[in-house]
């Protein structure tokens, strides 16, 4: 199949066969708002957003060819992509490619999933990913995410913490930008699987469970239990539950601990729009202190990010 039959594919088969564009703005008197315009989709004509006159699209045909084109061959129409989200709004998938929307399409995803790598007892699936917001709240991510299969967890934090380019740049440019912020981020992505074996080669102590509670709770391991609310108190309980069953599976290692991050923020947080908050929100958060702090026990890099 050529290039554009699996855009179309895949847009179709995701929920993303739709374009955005601006449209003028009036107050109820009739008075047109200058410098502003209405974010509107083509099928349905649902307003997302509000943006500025600069304001430029990435529409969901370009991001997928960025995803096709960046696969470099990599794109298979046999295998079957396994999809970590469970509430967007629009959901599927076209051979290893997958996809959908949140908040009706105000975000879009799309992911190309490549070859598993292996760290200490769990899988590791690598996706290229784009990530967008059609709503003029953020800029567009695109690089490398990965998924720990072990606990189905989904990517912790994909849009934060992929590389990142204003909507303001040509297309052109942004596609330029893109294919070579690419190579930088496998070369991250290489950097990071690095980081996740030395993690499963590495046993934890008492003083590595105390940095994780207080990386993911933000509270000090001195503080008395009465001064914690019953609500954290519960998610502290929550999470030791958590780390008891990584350590079941993983053994007593740093990459457990991790694991355990990641499988509390995507299964056992409460969150409104749990995609929303594992894209952008507070579970994005949560997994990105974790990864520093696990740099911190390693002696690594601590301004490095996880993607």
């Amino acid at each position: 199949m050529n290039t554009n039959n699996v855009v179309f594919e895949t847009l179709e088969a995701t929920g993303l066969n739709w374009e955005v564009s601006k449209e003028e703005l009036y107050t109820q008197k009739g008075l047109k708002i200058t410098d502003k315009y209405a974010v509107v989709r083509s099928d349905n004509d649902k307003p997302l957003g509000v943006v500025g006159s600069k304001y430029e699209f990435l529409q969901n045909k370009d991001a997928a060819h960025m995803l096709v084109e960046s696969a470099n061959g990599s794109f298979n129409p046999e295998a079957k992509f396994h999809h970590p989200w469970d509430n967007a709004s629009s959901l599927g998938s076209f051979g290893n490619i997958g996809g959908g929307s949140i908040k009706e399409g105000r975000g879009i995803f799309l992911q190309l999933e490549l070859p598993t790598e292996y760290i200490g007892k769990s899988d590791i699936n690598r996706y290229i990913t784009v990530t967008n917001k059609h709503d003029g709240s953020g800029s567009v991510g695109f690089g490398s995410t990965n998924q720990v299969v072990c606990c189905e967890n989904t990517f912790a934090a994909a849009n934060k913490f992929l590389s990142k380019f204003r909507h303001s740049a040509s297309l052109q440019q942004r596609l330029d930008e893109a294919m070579l912020l690419y190579k930088a981020a496998l070369d991250f992505e290489s950097n990071q699987l690095e980081v996740f074996n030395e993690a499963a080669n590495r046993q934890f102590n008492k003083s590595h469970i105390e940095d994780i509670v207080k990386s993911v709770f933000n509270i000090s391991p001195s503080v008395s239990k009465r001064e914690i609310s019953t609500r954290t108190q519960n998610n502290m309980s929550q999470f030791a539950n958590d780390i008891n069953q990584s350590i079941n599976e993983q053994g007593e290692t740093l990459w457990a601990l991790f694991n355990a991050v990641t499988r509390y923020t995507n299964h056992s947080t409460k969150r409104k729009d749990k995609t929303e908050s594992l894209l952008f929100g507070n579970d994005a958060r949560i997994a990105d202190k974790a990864y520093k702090t696990m740099l911190g026990w390693l002696n690594l890099d601590t301004t490095k990010e996880f993607v």
